[in-house]
């Protein structure tokens, strides 16, 4: 599951994001999902078959004391879906772990108020990295809307890209903008020298 748009189109699910807040948790076989979460057990199957073709979960069978084998579904993919819309910005992107591999858990390793104290810290960490990202997105789109600012009508679209991509080569800003490179290229150098100018009056 690497593809932002086909991501996108699954999780908008309420159904489906309701079943994947279970699944996280636990295991679960479609009949259990039916009845914690209150959904016809076609629906979860469904919307199950759905997410395993996705890869987003996967499914095996577990032998049962009470009846027949059943089929169980967990979880099959890791990542966190990064969201920006602010003037002048939208951006989405997929953040996937490092691919190391996580230790194995130790249930006893701590008691629960030690648990529920170390979370509560990680938590306030997080918060603190997520407060001090809204800061540099904001300090990063008061950049973007003063230099967008010194552009002409006609040149806003290109300085955007270029802005939006400080990173990127003129050409693949072409490639991106469906121009030749050296209308970008002539485009870029006296753009910049305009704005020199500017600057220094």
């Amino acid at each position: 599951m690497n593809d932002l748009d086909t991501l996108l189109s699954i999780i908008e699910n309420p159904t489906r994001r309701k079943i994947l807040g279970a699944l996280v948790r636990e295991p679960h076989y479609p009949f259990q999902l039916s009845k914690a979460l209150g959904i016809s057990q076609q629906a979860v199957m469904k919307n199950l078959s759905v997410m395993e073709r996705e890869g987003l979960v996967v499914s095996y069978r577990e032998a049962s004391s009470i009846g027949p084998t059943r089929i169980v579904y967990e979880p099959n993919a890791e990542f966190t879906l990064v969201m920006d819309m602010r003037s002048g910005m939208f951006r989405t992107r997929l953040v996937f772990p490092n691919g190391e591999e996580r230790p194995p858990a130790d249930r006893e390793e701590y008691g629960l108020e030690e648990a529920r104290r170390m979370i509560s810290g990680i938590d306030a960490e997080l918060g603190d990295l997520e407060r001090r990202r809204l800061e540099l997105v904001r300090e990063r789109e008061s950049i973007m809307q003063s230099t967008l600012s010194k552009a002409e009508d006609g040149d806003r679209s290109m300085l955007y890209e270029m802005l939006d991509s400080p990173d990127a080569s003129p050409a693949e800003i072409s490639a991106r903008m469906k121009k030749g490179a050296d209308r970008t290229e002539d485009t870029i150098i006296p753009r910049e020298r305009k704005m020199r100018i500017k600057e220094v009056v």
